[in-house]
């Protein structure tokens, strides 16, 4: 299972969010983000073990996501 790592922009209806990256697998797609971005802090989502959410240098939170 593929996975993207993803910035969203907008709230409800308006939500849009830009891809950045793909990976193969949630360990590749972290390590990919820590080579792309200076991450801060990196957690794995508790309630959903296949996605994760970061938080970069310059302010950004991202998250990283399963794309069919």
């Amino acid at each position: 299972m593929s996975h993207e790592i993803i910035e969203t922009f907008g709230v409800g209806s308006y939500r849009r969010k830009s891809v950045i990256a793909t990976a193969a697998n949630l360990t590749d797609a972290i390590a990919l983000a820590h080579n792309m971005f200076n991450i801060i802090d990196i957690e794995i989502d508790a309630s959903n073990p296949l996605c994760a959410d970061f938080f970069t240098s310059c302010g950004r939170v991202m998250q990283i996501e399963p794309w069919a």
